[in-house]
């Protein structure tokens, strides 16, 4: 395959007749048609990039802010693929222009290119792939441009899509470049709603009915804050006792909000709920230890070590 792609190649290049294509008569008004194919190019690509940002910038009339959220997140994620497609598609056209005005004939050089095409496609199964992977997500809408996905052990919101690559950025500010192919699971946190989901720990002698009460009057409050109560799609709940933990009785409250706000929700809800306690006199567990003394009667440890002989240094 190797060879027959050399050959081919080789009597492509043979048979271009190069006196008469670098003759200066000849070969100066072929480079001016080349730079004004080249200029036409750039300015038809960044028409195509104006014209993307406009559509970017038009409002969606649209009230339910998830629907609302939803389209605006397809519209930069087909923006994003668009201005690929536009780039690929200029650089090709361009390339295949140049042949065909800096040569007579390209037949021959086409077809050298199909056979390296092949004998390349052999080895590029991995990009094969990720464009195939990057196509089947984009189509499926599985999460877009502004979501925070977890990808295997990465977590980030997505920054760009590709057919060939997806961009995550995490936490700490850091770019997680990650093959479209590679991708065999996503966990969207952010997919047309979120939860905050909360996990409120308080000491055994503590009134489990009383501690829910409170909490539940805290909700509502929450619930009819002007700042945050637009955040919430649903009034927050306690749903009761999620489990005896060795420090305390662990309840859970679940508030479902907004994509992206159940963490700054949870923010506040640990605030507000950690101030209640502390006016309310309900204690929330944390780890200790207490010495015990044994009137009279050492224990264990102390008698063995009150018994061991000690050594000359």
């Amino acid at each position: 395959m190797i060879q027959a792609v050399a050959d081919s190649a080789l009597k492509a290049v043979t048979d271009v007749d190069w006196a008469e294509t670098l003759n200066y008569q000849v070969l100066v008004p072929r480079l001016v048609r080349v730079g004004i194919v080249i200029l036409v190019a750039i300015i038809t690509y960044s028409l195509i990039q104006i014209l993307i940002a406009r559509l970017l910038r038009i409002k969606i009339d649209e009230e339910d802010p998830l629907v609302r959220r939803v389209r605006e997140q397809r519209a930069l994620t087909i923006a994003s693929l668009l201005r690929n497609v536009a780039l690929i598609t200029t650089v090709v056209v361009v390339a295949l222009t140049t042949l065909d005005i800096m040569l007579d004939d390209i037949g021959p050089i086409l077809a050298s290119f199909g056979i390296l095409g092949l004998a390349f496609s052999f080895g590029a199964q991995t990009l094969v792939k990720d464009v195939i992977s990057g196509t089947f997500m984009l189509m499926e809408g599985q999460f877009a441009i502004g979501d925070v996905v977890r990808v295997a052990d990465v977590s980030g919101m997505v920054e760009k899509i590709t057919l060939r690559t997806t961009v995550l950025r995490d936490n700490e500010g850091v770019v997680h470049i990650i093959p479209n192919g590679s991708i065999t699971r996503v966990s969207n946190m952010t997919k047309s709603w979120s939860r905050a989901v909360l996990d409120i720990s308080v000491a055994y002698r503590e009134d489990i009915d009383r501690v829910v009460t409170v909490l539940r009057d805290l909700l509502k409050d929450f619930e009819a804050d002007p700042e945050w109560g637009p955040l919430l799609l649903e009034p927050p709940d306690v749903p009761g006792i999620e489990r005896l933990s060795d420090s305390g009785v662990v309840v859970r409250v679940m508030a479902k909000t907004l994509p992206q706000k159940q963490w700054e929700v949870s923010r506040e809800l640990r605030r507000r709920i950690k101030m209640r306690f502390d006016r309310e006199g309900i204690e929330m567990p944390f780890l200790h230890r207490a010495p015990v003394i044994t009137e009279g009667k050492p224990t264990a440890a102390i008698a063995n070590a009150a018994a061991m002989p000690s050594g000359d240094s």
